[in-house]
Parts: structure tokens; C-alpha cells; sequence
């Protein structure tokens, strides 16, 4: 399936790593596979960083906040990320001082806790959901490194690295503007998929990014509906068995 983003993205080409670099563009971090995602082949497996930069040590890129949820940008973070269908309500309200101070994952999991029944759940759909990990894995490797992620029936999870210049929010807008469109042409409809709003969250440390990738991976095995994570379709748990 070929992507066409919007808002300056440009497709992928075939041009190898030393082309890519030719053209200026010199790749942020080291990653295992890079090579193999410069010359445009798409990856489904999960990629981990080589190391997860403390966000302590670095300034703002974005503005703290931006919406009604806490948003904090920085060049070279790794983030938690959870965005969810428009039906999905929320079930309290979000706290911006203490999950911004949050040193303990499990106060960021209560922050983006959904019942997974919330809504029409359109996600259920298996063709729906594959256009939404698609979406995910077109530019993994190359734009950004995804260290896990889930497609819940009725939101999704990641964790994810922005490579380069790219930078999380033409991320997210990318991810739900080409996603929302194919969705609604399939269901023949029109209108907002998905919440305009994502909660984003700076993976402080090895520890954190560990407990993140476990929540992320066991999400449907919380949520009742497999028994192990690897048994659910659209999860970076199925792939991760192989690595």
C-alpha cells in the first residue's frame, strides 16, 4: 500500500544509504537495521534505541503545553504515546503538573486508561486495524525507530523514537490524517476518526522504557482479550518472538 502523506512528507524512495547521505541528510543515532530502512524497505519488527537520552539533559524544542494535555518535545527523547478514536471519552481528567513530574510509569498508565469497550470500537474490524499498524510501520527505521506498539480496539499505544529532523507531532498528524482517510473511505463515510489530541510522554531511562514496552505489548492481555501477548494481531509482541 502506497502512502501519500500530506504537509511536506515525501514518499520513500529505493536510493541507498550513501545516496541518502549525498543529499545531506546524516542519520541521528546509530540503529541496528539502518541501512536496510534507508533503501526504503519497510520493517515490522520493533527497533530499540541504543540508548534512551535523559530529558534532564536537554532543552525544550516545543512548548510545554498545547491543548488540554501535557505536551513535552526534545530533540533525541523517546516517547510513550497513546491516541484514541473521537467516540473514546476519557475517564478523568488529566493532571498536568503530576504526570509531568511523573518519575513512575504506573502513573502514566492510569493517566491513559481506557475501558476497551468505550465507543463503537471500530478497530475490532481486522481490516481497520491493519490500516492503522500499516500506517505505523511505512516510515519505521527511516523517520522514526517504534520500540513497540498496539492497535486496541478503540486507541492505540507506542513507543516511539523520531530520527533526524522528524519530529513528533507531523508524526502523529501524518499517522492519523492518512489512516482517518482510509478508514472512512472503507466504512463510506466522512468525518473524525480519531481524537484530535494524542498524550505523549518523555521515556526517561532504561527502566521506564522497559516497563512502557511491557504495558504496551500486554495491553490485550490486560484488556481480556488473548491470553499472551503474541497472540494478538496488530502488536509489536507478535514480532518480537522472532527477534
Amino acid at each position: 500500500m502506497r502512502m501519500g502523506y500530506d504537509r511536506g512528507f515525501v514518499a520513500p524512495t529505493s536510493r541507498s544509504a550513501s545516496e541518502t547521505l549525498r543529499h545531506g541528510r546524516t542519520p541521528t543515532w546509530r540503529w541496528a537495521l539502518q541501512s536496510t530502512a534507508m533503501s526504503g524497505t519497510k520493517m515490522n519488527r520493533p527497533i530499540k534505541p541504543d540508548r534512551i537520552v535523559d530529558p534532564r539533559t536537554i532543552a525544550f524544542s516545543e512548548p510545554a503545553y498545547r491543548g488540554v494535555l501535557p505536551h513535552m518535545h526534545k530533540p533525541g527523547c523517546t516517547y510513550f504515546v497513546t491516541f484514541c478514536l473521537a467516540d473514546v471519552a476519557r475517564k478523568r481528567a488529566i493532571e498536568r503538573k503530576r504526570l509531568l513530574a511523573a518519575d513512575d510509569p504506573s502513573e502514566v498508565f492510569e493517566a491513559v486508561e481506557f475501558e476497551p469497550t468505550t465507543g463503537a470500537c471500530i478497530l475490532k474490524d481486522e481490516a481497520l486495524a491493519a490500516i492503522v499498524e500499516s500506517s505505523l510501520l511505512h516510515f519505521q527505521g527511516e523517520r522514526y525507530a517504534l520500540g513497540a506498539w498496539c492497535v486496541m480496539p478503540n486507541h492505540v499505544h507506542v513507543i516511539i523514537t523520531p530520527l533526524g529532523d522528524h519530529v513528533l507531532p507531523k508524526i502523529l498528524q501524518s499517522w492519523k490524517g492518512f489512516s482517518g482517510r482510509q478508514i472512512n473511505r472503507r466504512l463510506k463515510r466522512s468525518g473524525p476518526v480519531w481524537q484530535k489530541e494524542s498524550f505523549d510522554h518523555i521515556v526517561r531511562n532504561v527502566g521506564c522504557y522497559e516497563n512502557f514496552v511491557s504495558y504496551v505489548e500486554r495491553n490485550p492481555v490486560v484488556a481480556g482479550l488473548v491470553s499472551r501477548p503474541s497472540d494478538w494481531r496488530f502488536s509489536s509482541a507478535r514480532h518480537r518472538e522472532n527477534l
